[in-house]
């Protein structure tokens, strides 16, 4: 072999060592480039984890947040309607007086022009109670229930049927739609000749 054949064969392999030293370092860069992409993959997975952590949180937290003020607002309400509860009791039997009185002075010889004047004066208190929620307990002709009636007497009646109320003793109310007191009445068994007539059919 020639000095320059060895020198070109010498070349070459130069050529293909830094070619092989070329191959090896992009090789190297890609295997780096690589690893760091996975690195921020798993960065970015790590993250998105935490932000779905904390926006479950903050969400949980609003939901909480609007729970409690709707429950402290209708509490709030609630205190506010019930508020004058024990007043109101004292007002009913003002109430009634007042009913009693409007009966009892139309058997009474007193002048139109009072009448006129305590009608308009039960009427307006009447009305107030109705607008803070106050309203009666209908009785007579219902049927008798233990939840809004205390039964005084039972007994039979020819004229209503069976635990059906025929009289009204003492009035019941509802105050915002629950039971302030129970209206007491007196409740009917039946006809009183019911078990006669079956036992002549």
């Amino acid at each position: 072999m020639s000095k320059k054949e060895k020198k070109e064969q010498t070349k070459e392999k130069e050529m293909q060592d830094q070619l092989s030293e070329k191959e090896q370092k992009a090789k190297k860069e890609e295997e780096e480039e690589k690893d760091i992409v996975e690195k921020l993959k798993e960065e970015n997975e790590k993250l998105s984890k935490e932000v779905e952590k904390y926006k479950d949180k903050w969400v949980r937290t609003i939901a909480e947040f609007e729970n409690f003020r709707k429950r402290n607002q209708k509490e709030r309400v609630e205190w506010i309607k019930n508020a004058n509860k024990e007043l109101i009791k004292e007002f009913i039997d003002v109430l009634e007086n007042m009913e009693l009185a409007r009966k009892s002075s139309k058997d009474k010889e007193i002048s139109d022009e009072h009448k006129k004047g305590f009608e308009m004066v039960y009427e307006q208190f009447k009305n107030i109670l109705q607008k803070h929620g106050l309203e009666k307990i209908e009785t007579v002709g219902h049927e008798f229930n233990p939840k809004l009636h205390e039964a005084l007497i039972f007994t039979e009646n020819d004229e209503y049927d069976e635990n059906i109320i025929f009289d009204c003793i003492a009035n019941g109310y509802f105050l915002n739609d629950q039971v302030l007191r129970h209206a007491k009445v007196a409740v009917s068994k039946g006809p009183k000749n019911d078990e006669n007539n079956n036992n002549k059919k």
